[in-house]
């Protein structure tokens, strides 16, 4: 039964480890596919089998299992953790198949485990129970939590960079470059979330998606309120002919006012947030450094 019981972690851990593999080393393998394709391999000349192990079994395998979870799946659940998976920035370049495929895969894993160990060594069937629930609850609740701390460090970063962004914006448009320029220039000379937001945005124009469509993907990928009304309002003065630059500077004021009153904001809030870590640690400390010796002697002197 421990044999048993240790090849099946093993296959269950070889298993989550070539997934994990696959979602994250996904674009090396999309580019070494594309190799393959103009390279001619010395064992496709000698009849061999091509391509590895992975891609004849594991990634038939695994496509078809995304298939059939993305069907069975609820589709206002999938839309919902689509557009989730954009917000936090594609990570691993997964969509919803791939994370309800890890999710399912994990929870399926706990509970053959679980019931391993109860056959194992004969655990109450109560004590079972809850550590299965205890296990499926974690798994299904941890990454939501997780994507959701994603989204919010994302947007975040994007409200700190955006003043910055939209100074280096107004400086190339002034110095006489196009929108389009402009952007060209941003990428080149900064990096971060809204940088390459920006690089997505340059890149579908140039495959011939019109600046109006491609800004409205962006704020959907990105709904950061002051991302949208900057957008907005480029979108207005590029349709009613007014000059962008003026627009730009205007908005790079706004942005820059905001974010001195969200500074503001935090620093009057510092000393209530300061006040219970204050009541329940320091004072008590201090209450016990110049009161303790006081507290011995009176204890001292009444014993006496």
């Amino acid at each position: 039964m421990a044999l048993l019981i240790s090849l099946f972690f093993f296959v269950a851990v070889a298993c989550v480890v070539t997934l994990i593999m696959n979602i994250f080393f996904r674009e090396k393998i999309i580019i070494g596919d594309r190799m393959k394709k103009f390279i001619t391999s010395n064992d496709k000349e000698a009849g061999g089998l091509e391509g590895s192990l992975y891609e004849r079994l594991f990634q038939p395998l695994f496509e078809g299992v995304n298939g059939y979870i993305s069907k069975v799946t609820p589709k206002q659940y999938v839309i919902e953790l689509e557009h989730k998976l954009k917000e936090a920035g594609n990570p691993g370049s997964m969509d919803a198949g791939k994370w309800i495929m890890m999710q399912s895969g994990a929870i399926i894993i706990e509970i053959i485990g679980v019931i391993s160990i109860w056959i194992a060594f004969r655990i109450s069937v109560l004590k079972i129970m809850l550590t299965m629930a205890v296990l499926v609850a974690f798994t299904y609740l941890l990454p939501k939590l997780y994507l959701k701390q994603m989204i919010q460090d994302r947007q975040k970063e994007i409200e700190k960079s955006l003043p910055d962004v939209i100074d280096l914006l107004t400086v190339s448009i002034e110095a006489g470059l196009s929108f389009d320029g402009a952007m060209a220039k941003l990428v080149e000379k900064m990096s971060g979330v809204l940088v390459s937001e920006f690089a997505v945005v340059l890149k579908e124009m140039r495959m011939g998606v019109s600046k109006r469509d491609a800004l409205k993907s962006m704020i959907e990928r990105v709904p950061v309120a002051n991302l949208i009304t900057f957008v907005g309002a480029i979108l207005q003065a590029d349709q009613l002919g007014v000059s962008v630059g003026n627009v730009l500077r205007i908005q790079s004021n706004i942005m820059r006012q905001k974010r001195r009153q969200r500074a503001s904001e935090l620093a009057m809030k510092a000393p209530i947030k300061m006040l219970f870590p204050m009541i329940f640690f320091i004072l008590p400390t201090i209450f016990i450094v110049l009161l303790g010796p006081v507290v011995l002697k009176v204890i001292e002197a009444f014993s006496q």
